[in-house]
């Protein structure tokens, strides 16, 4: 039996220059977003344009190798990287199952591997942006929770707004990065492999959590347009009173005179 590895290292790659470097130093084969490497001893690799590496039959050492590399080329490294490993083995029987993080499938051709490394690799995505998120609500929990306790938050309008551009620019980051999660094109070029990696997809629940990723983005985001919207109220109650008053002291005023 044997490993699949997927890496998440960096939010994306400087492609064209990896490219470049690995086809001059290796075996390497660009495949539209995509790099294969096949070094010797039956491990190959791919690595995805945007950010991610996934290496089959990959020792400690050559994985610690290729790691280094990629840290290179990579445009805003994570700190800790971000992983995910299947085993995989060959079965007599047609198509692929998927039990209990055992792939058995008929084919180990380089295509079909390719098809799972879609799937492990659009999980591992995934699983930093999840990673992420969850670092956000805990950033941002004290807000609901001191509205539930105190009925208010003391926050600036500035701090409020930095909050509020916070999570918008991960929201985009992530929502333009979702096709990332759709069927890649290389499915649509080769559908007699689109079985393998919708089995792998379903197994990993791509779909669902992208949508619960989604939808925990827009909760943060409403809590915090209720806020600014709650802020821009009491700023307006202010300026009434505000000119309530500046009335009330020129009444007096006439009246003295």
């Amino acid at each position: 039996m044997d490993t699949i590895r997927a890496l998440c290292l960096a939010e994306r790659f400087q492609f064209e220059a990896l490219a470049e470097f690995l086809s001059r130093q290796t075996h390497a084969t660009p495949m539209r977003n995509v790099i294969r490497l096949a070094p010797d001893g039956g491990a190959h690799a791919f690595i995805f344009d945007y950010g991610v590496a996934v290496l089959f039959r990959y020792d400690d050492e050559a994985e610690k190798r290729l790691v280094d590399l990629l840290r290179k080329y990579a445009v805003a490294p994570l700190a800790s990287m971000v992983e995910e490993e299947l085993e995989y083995r060959r079965s007599t029987e047609a198509g692929i199952r998927i039990r209990n993080d055992v792939i058995e499938l008929d084919d180990l051709a380089e295509l079909t591997c390719l098809s799972l490394g879609h799937a492990l690799a659009q999980s591992t995505k995934l699983a930093f942006f999840e990673s992420s998120i969850e670092e956000m609500i805990k950033q941002t929990m004290y807000i609901p929770e001191a509205l539930a306790k105190k009925g208010s938050i003391a926050m600036s309008r500035a701090k409020l707004a930095r909050e509020r551009g916070r999570v918008y620019l991960e929201k985009s980051r992530i929502i333009l990065q979702f096709n990332l999660l759709d069927a890649p094109e290389f499915i649509w070029e080769y559908p007699e492999l689109e079985q393998y990696y919708l089995a792998l997809s379903r197994y990993l629940e791509i779909t669902s959590r992208a949508t619960v990723l989604k939808n925990r983005l827009e909760v943060i985001q409403e809590l915090l347009a209720m806020m600014a919207d709650e802020q821009k109220h009491s700023h307006s109650s202010m300026l009434e009173w505000i000119i309530i008053a500046l009335i009330a002291i020129e009444i007096v005023l006439f009246f003295v005179k």
